[in-house]
């Protein structure tokens, strides 16, 4: 691999990621997410190049199986599971057939009050749910594909630390994403724990900017005229804790302000894996009125996504004033649908040649792969399986709008003819490569 796409130095690991301390091994060899040399370019992308095939699936339309507003959606052994609202999650077969809607929020022995999360489980389809409490131990609920209730775990919580969810690595291994509370508190990232919740391992917060670590409150505030100006509030010490994803047999973590991706293997050794390489793009400037989620002179990785197949990983960065293609998105409001304004941008970082691309729209206003195997709309996947399926959501009434305008085929084509606005989503799942 050439040189701008590996670091082969040490000194040059340690530099760039700050955290010799924090880690177990380092490797040799550090692939480059080389953003830097990519701004102000970025290409239509075919879905074929990342997916060797797609297929689209109606969800049942029936009283019971109605979808929510905002709903997510994830796929796993031959389940399809919409997220209808935070709480709720309707359960389908992999040809869209509804079978349950799963709910425990209770006060019952099998039930949950303050759930903060639910987690479809890799490879079984199971589903967690995690609860949340300041002052006692959270508590971790395992129920089957069926939904089923299995057993009960608590989770220990360090008094010094937030700890945002708690995450299987596999059966005797679990992993707390934690931030500290305080600027003088234990800086831990996140804590591993056996089985039984004993903790065996604390993982040192690695190096971040101080911007990073001070939060300012806000308020929008609106006016008749439909204008929106925004309020600043109280400024405090805040530190979020890391983002966790599932790959293979280890768990990858990503926080904001950092630029390297770390891992934590099956073994338990904490390494980097991925650097990224902001350039002049990364303002550390401690002046930073001007930087706001969507204007400013500054990029930074949102970390609320990753996708990554054995091939590729997916990305989404906020790009503010070096968006090269800015986008409106209409969203619900209290004023009806109003268009919101958006200077984000996916890329795709190839991890077999070190390529680095910034996604184009393939359609004009929306973001993701130009979708050449079914001929369907643009596609950019909210979620993946553990056998790398990934899976996306359009409302009947995009797809309906979508092929008023152009021409579709196969499976979708099929949909589309029985298709009405009213009816629940589809789901368009990808085997990538």
């Amino acid at each position: 691999m050439n040189n701008i796409f590996r670091i082969l130095i040490l000194t040059a690991v340690v530099a760039m990621n700050g955290c010799k301390s924090q880690t177990d091994t380092l490797p040799t060899e550090l692939p480059v997410i080389d953003l830097a040399a990519e701004v102000g370019k970025g290409k239509i992308v075919n879905l074929s190049k990342v997916a060797s095939n797609i297929r689209y699936v109606k969800l049942e339309t029936t009283e019971g199986s109605l979808i929510g507003t905002y709903p997510k959606v994830f796929y796993e052994n031959e389940r399809i599971y919409v997220f209808s609202t935070r709480q709720v999650v309707k359960v389908f077969d992999r040809d869209g057939k509804f079978l349950f809607t799963f709910d425990k929020s209770g006060r019952g022995p099998e039930e949950a009050q303050g759930i903060s999360n639910i987690r479809i489980m890799p490879y079984t389809g199971g589903m967690v749910i995690q609860t949340f409490s300041i002052d006692a131990k959270d508590r971790l609920l395992f129920y089957d594909r069926d939904g089923n209730f299995e057993k009960s775990k608590l989770v220990p919580r360090n008094k010094t630390t937030s700890q945002e969810k708690t995450i299987s690595l596999n059966d005797s291994v679990f992993i707390g994403s934690a931030a500290p509370r305080h600027k003088d508190s234990l800086q831990i990232f996140a804590i591993v724990y056996d089985s039984a919740f004993n903790v065996i391992k604390n993982i040192l917060m690695p190096s971040i900017p101080d911007y990073e670590k001070i939060y300012q409150e806000s308020m929008a505030m609106r006016a008749s005229d439909g204008s929106v100006s925004i309020l600043k509030g109280r400024t405090f010490y805040r530190v979020f804790p890391p983002e966790l994803y599932p790959f293979k047999n280890s768990m990858r973590l990503i926080t904001p302000g950092n630029d390297t991706i770390f891992t934590l293997d099956s073994q338990l050794n904490y390494s980097p894996a991925f650097c990224i390489n902001y350039g002049k793009y990364k303002n550390l400037s401690k002046k930073r009125d001007h930087i706001t989620k969507l204007d400013g002179n500054h990029i930074d990785m949102i970390v609320r996504y990753f996708i990554e197949s054995e091939e590729n990983i997916i990305l989404q960065f906020g790009m503010r004033d070096f968006c090269h293609q800015p986008y409106e998105m209409m969203i619900p409001t209290t004023r009806g649908m109003q268009p919101r304004r958006h200077t984000d941008c996916y890329a795709l970082y190839n991890k077999k040649s070190g390529k680095f691309t910034f996604l184009n729209q393939p359609v004009k206003g929306i973001v993701g792969f130009k979708e050449d195997l079914e001929d369907g709309p643009p596609f950019i996947p909210t979620s993946i399986s553990s056998d790398f399926q990934a899976s996306a959501l359009y409302t009947a009434a995009e797809i309906l709008d979508f092929a008023s305008k152009n021409s579709t085929k196969g499976e979708l084509k099929e949909i589309v003819k029985k298709l009405k606005d009213i009816d629940n989503p589809i789901v368009a799942i990808a085997k990538m490569k």
